[in-house]
């Protein structure tokens, strides 16, 4: 292969770095394969896009305090995560989900590109509670959460947990306007008094810092459409099921992985730290 057809590869690239192999073979006459080897050659390489909240620089310090919160809890109350639920809800569409194997983008490194892409198709809504011991859900719901619904989930939830869990536990949440009401924190506050990790000390656009968001989700969404569910009662026992077959291995390792995490999101002064994992 000629110098010159590498480096026009390499040109066409760099000067648009979301180009599809095939769309570069139809500009440039190459064949697909001719342009998949020269951009080897060119040692530029096709990176997955990462799907990434904004960070907002207040955004920034308040994920800084909670970290160093975090530590000092974890520090004073070693086994703490065994009573300390992390919660949070997430949308299931009988379509599937986004299949990042077709995002790329070409550079000579990882340029941690991000992209957004809304999904509109029938859903079912599933909310989880996680802690080191144990995951309590799924508890489903199809409609966007109200102060009333979310009151009925909370306490689906409370229901579950022994006295020592009540009695020790921490709660988190984020917060979105049906979980800090006055209603609902009155509520979330009645069984767990001043151990609640939510608005005020849970800072905004941080799912890379809570378990259901780095590890659940993504977990489910990559198990339970393998066997194509066509109903939506269908794909609530692939939900149901495979929450079952998490094991305490699984749990131990995904909080491990959550003080890792509040480290290095310390080391990148409270920005995006999904690169140096």
């Amino acid at each position: 292969m000629s110098e010159e057809t590498i480096q026009n590869v390499k040109d066409r690239l760099q000067a648009s770095p979301k180009k599809s192999l095939r769309r570069l073979s139809q500009e440039s006459g190459l064949s697909r394969s001719t342009c998949q080897r020269a951009a080897k050659k060119a040692k530029l390489h096709a990176y997955r896009i990462s799907v990434l909240h904004e960070l907002k620089e207040p955004d920034q310090v308040k994920r800084v305090a909670y970290c160093r919160w975090f530590q000092t809890h974890l520090k004073e109350n070693p086994g703490i995560l065994d009573y300390t639920w992390f919660s949070d809800e997430a949308w299931f569409h009988l379509s599937g989900y986004v299949n990042s194997q077709n995002s790329r983008i070409w550079a000579s490194e990882n340029p941690n590109a991000i992209h957004e892409e809304p999904l509109h198709s029938e859903k079912i809504g599933v909310w989880c509670g996680m802690s080191r011991r144990r995951i309590i859900g799924p508890i489903f719901f199809e409609e966007t959460i109200k102060t009333a619904a979310y009151m009925e989930i909370f306490n689906t939830f409370v229901n579950q947990l022994d006295d020592e869990e009540l009695s020790i536990g921490y709660f988190q949440q984020d917060g979105a306007t049906s979980h800090t009401s006055h209603a609902s924190m009155a509520e979330i506050q009645s069984f767990f008094g001043d151990r609640v990790i939510s608005k005020g000390l849970w800072p905004p656009r941080s799912p890379d810092l809570t378990p259901p968001d780095y590890f659940l989700w993504g977990y489910l969404k990559g198990r339970v459409y393998q066997n194509k569910p066509r109903t939506i009662d269908a794909l609530k026992a692939n939900i149901t099921e495979e929450i079952q077959a998490v094991t305490a291995d699984v749990l131990a390792r995904t909080f491990q992985n959550m003080a890792r995490r509040v480290q290095s999101c310390l080391d990148a002064n409270g920005g995006h730290f999904q690169h140096m994992l």
